[in-house]
């Protein structure tokens, strides 16, 4: 049986429901983002400003078999001159009519609304957390995908097919940075001397907001799936990685007073592991050991110049004087040529998970 979310004892369930599904799995962690009643509502998770959003939990004699939102994005539809709806914050059980019956819901969520098509597994935008875990089943780094092995055949029985896969790339201590990615750095250096990658102190953030918003929208706007982050919602994700206020290692790249490039990190918060020889440090003080990349963008007009090689090898050498054992790159999109060249060709890395997003056209 669906249940439509209306009262918190139903949102609550929702929330909630994680814990159970993945008990006794070594690799699952709770995530950061999608436990929390708040943020599924107005006006705690500003996202949802432009949301219509629907939450259904499917139940057998009162036990839960499976949760599932659909949603609408009114920037997503505008800006990509769409008719899209979204499913997101997809568990289930190894049932194959339970999982039929959560899609089905999402179905007629999207033909009340002559929605066209339905892309998922999205967690309110692509900003936040995307796809669903096809390869590379090891714990979770910070806001990345983790799902059941079963899950893929759970999306696909349904009918749905690839969109587009994402990837994550790891390199750690023991491997040594190529020769290349030293070289185009000083190439950068001698040819373009305006550049420098000056350190961001997030504790500051709230003051920077709408540097690090405009910064960040004009370095995806051509991703795709983008959608424009707003200060509060820029904020309000900041707030939710609250590692971010024990690490130094967060950059911008200025060429001469006008900045072009952005490098956010965020320990992984995940892993129990932790350096006692580095604890203290004002980069680590927390003693982490892994490392995640959650952004790195350079604005369009500045590009092919090298610098996000710059950025990748300062930050590097930071994490290694501050004693981070691992450095991951995720998530990337398949069709972000750049990006993925920059990671496999500059740090010579290949992928170690991949992610993927369905679509299904809406039959009527």
């Amino acid at each position: 049986m669906i249940i439509t979310v209306r009262s918190e004892n139903e949102l609550d369930r929702f929330v909630n429901l994680p814990p159970l599904f993945y008990c006794g799995d070594r690799n699952w962690v709770k995530p950061l983002i999608g436990t929390s009643a708040d943020e599924f509502r107005l006006p705690a998770n500003p996202a949802l400003k432009y949301h219509e959003l629907e939450l259904y939990l499917c139940v057998k004699n009162n036990t839960p078999l499976g949760r599932i939102a659909a949603f609408t994005d009114r920037r997503y539809n505008a800006i990509h001159s769409e008719n899209t709806a979204f499913f997101g914050f997809f568990e289930c059980l190894p049932d194959g009519p339970a999982a039929k019956e959560l899609f089905s819901a999402v179905e007629r969520f999207a033909k009340t609304r002559r929605i066209q098509n339905i892309i998922g597994p999205v967690d309110f935008s692509t900003n936040y957390q995307a796809g669903l875990l096809i390869d590379g089943y090891t714990r979770p780094s910070v806001m990345t995908p983790y799902n059941k092995k079963y899950y893929p055949r759970l999306v696909e029985s349904n009918r749905y097919k690839k969109l587009v896969d994402l990837f994550a790339y790891q390199f750690t201590r023991e491997m040594s940075l190529p020769d290349r990615l030293y070289r185009v750095a000083e190439i950068v250096r001698k040819r373009h001397p305006e550049v420098s990658v000056r350190p961001l102190n997030l504790t500051t953030r709230f003051n920077r907001t709408n540097l690090l918003t405009s910064l960040y929208n004009e370095s995806f706007s051509d991703n795709w799936g983008y959608v424009p982050m707003t200060p509060r919602e820029f904020a309000y994700l900041l707030k939710t990685l609250t590692a971010l206020e024990h690490t130094a290692l967060n950059y911008i790249a200025y060429a001469g007073s006008k900045p072009v490039g952005l490098l956010l990190t965020v320990p992984d918060l995940y892993s129990a592991a932790r350096s006692p020889t580095v604890t203290g440090q004002a980069a680590n003080p927390e003693g982490f050991r892994e490392l995640r990349v959650t952004v790195l963008g350079i604005v369009p007009a500045y590009r092919k110049r090298g610098i996000e090689a710059e950025m990748g090898l300062r930050l590097w050498t930071d994490a290694l004087d501050a004693g981070y054992d691992k450095l991951e790159f995720s998530v990337i999109l398949e069709n972000n040529a750049p990006m993925n060249n920059f990671v496999r060709r500059e740090f010579g890395l290949p992928v170690s998970k991949t992610f993927r997003i369905y679509e299904k056209p809406v039959e009527y």
